[in-house]
């Protein structure tokens, strides 16, 4: 009984949801809108002389497993007690990548506000956990 509870109440929320794509007019919203990979800040960010609302990290979607691999070798020798499986969840891994994809001097990212910091490293190993959802 508590199963078919459980089941139902499923059924109910995938409906909704599928009422909600109909209603804006789109059949299957993630493949329609491409991820989002700018960081914004809450407020602007001052460097350098200029003022930034935002960074564009769009260039994660042509990193290579080399980049990977050559931002891991230098996260490692930044962080050395690190756990090497763990390496791009680290704030460290982050911002270095993060250094890369955005043409940025490594201070611009050293230098970001603690919430900003961490909205970056979501925003990183959230694209690179992400999956596409094919095997």
């Amino acid at each position: 009984m508590e199963k078919s509870k459980k089941d139902a109440a499923e059924r109910a929320e995938m409906e909704a949801m599928q009422a909600a794509q109909a209603e804006a007019g789109t059949e299957d919203a993630e493949d329609t809108e491409p991820e989002d990979l700018v960081l914004r800040f809450a407020k602007p960010y001052k460097f350098g002389g200029m003022e930034y609302t935002e960074v564009d990290l769009s260039g994660l979607e042509d990193v290579t497993a080399g980049v990977l691999e050559n931002v891991g070798k230098i996260a490692a020798k930044k962080n050395p007690g690190m756990n090497p499986a763990l390496q791009e969840m680290s704030l460290t891994f982050c911002t270095y990548l993060a250094q890369r994809v955005a043409k940025l001097p490594m201070e611009f990212f050293t230098g970001l506000p603690a919430k900003e910091a961490i909205k970056l490293k979501a925003l990183v190993t959230n694209f690179l956990y992400a999956g596409d959802g094919e095997d």
